[in-house]
């Protein structure tokens, strides 16, 4: 007499995941397999990435793990989805000359920059716009 062994359960995947796989389904089925998937697919699938690990998105929407972890390092390089804030510099504001000016830069491609000034920082907005047209 031969033994069935009960196949090992799999833990349930949270529903988000479960509803962008189904739209992932969809979307396989209405068309033929060799074109682009949508971006708006894509940045579901990215998404999901800040609850889950890249390896189980990928595997659950059948992506590839490189493709779907260089768009997740695009969104964040860009500041999305990372806990990098934006600083808005009101530049048109007087500034006082007593004042200390540090500003910290650091490009995708790893360089930085700090800036320590006291008075009238100059023209900020063109240093800035020198470092990061250096790495491109």
């Amino acid at each position: 007499m031969k033994e069935s062994v009960a196949p090992i359960p799999r833990p349930a995947l949270q529903p988000a995941v479960e509803t962008v796989r189904k739209r992932f389904r969809i979307w396989r089925k209405k068309g033929p397999a060799k074109r682009r998937i949508p971006t708006g697919l894509w940045d579901q699938a990215v998404g999901l990435c800040r609850d889950h690990s890249l390896s189980k998105v990928s595997r659950a929407l059948r992506l590839n793990y490189d493709g779907l972890k260089n768009r997740v390092h695009k969104t964040q390089d860009i500041g999305l989805g990372s806990d990098i804030g934006f600083v808005k510099l009101d530049l048109g504001a007087p500034l006082v000359s007593s004042a200390e000016w540090r500003v910290e830069m650091e490009a995708s491609n790893g360089a930085k920059m700090t800036l320590s000034v006291k008075g009238t920082p100059g023209d900020l907005v063109e240093l800035s716009r020198v470092f990061w047209s250096q790495g491109q």
